[in-house]
């Protein structure tokens, strides 16, 4: 009875880790397409108000703007696994406000370190191997 009792337990436990880390791994390119978002925090701080970054996917293109500069490219999704390709931006500078071009930049490289992602209670968060997360809100 025992060894019943003990193998059901078990088998319960295994199953609901395995759901917990479907939600994750279920997630695809279609979960991200025709969605826009601006950025919330990156860096356990959040962008200048004036200038937050925001992206867009549409089939299998993202675009948006970096703070001063539009950028764009195409992405890929496998999984929870997400990278960016072909990207390309205007090439201008911006003087205002203060800081906009350093959070730019950063944004930009963060960015291009993407490994993963999740969709997880009205947000998006992009993390890179480093540890780091951008994390974006809807946009409206």
């Amino acid at each position: 009875m025992k060894k019943k009792l003990y193998s059901a337990t078990v088998i319960l436990i295994v199953m609901l880790a395995l759901s917990a880390c479907g939600g994750i791994g279920a997630q695809n390119a279609a979960d991200l397409d025709g969605t826009s978002w601006v950025l919330f925090a990156y860096r356990n701080t959040t962008p200048i108000e004036a200038a937050k970054p925001t992206i867009a996917f549409t089939d299998g293109e993202v675009s948006g703007s970096a703070s001063c500069n539009q950028y764009g490219g195409s992405y890929q999704v496998d999984g929870d696994k997400i990278s960016f390709s072909a990207m390309f931006m205007t090439e201008m500078y911006c003087m205002e406000p203060e800081g906009v071009m350093e959070q730019e930049s950063l944004y930009l490289e963060m960015l291009g370190n993407a490994e993963s992602f999740e969709l997880s209670e009205g947000q998006l968060m992009i993390f890179m191997a480093d540890g780091e997360t951008l994390t974006f809100v809807p946009a409206e």
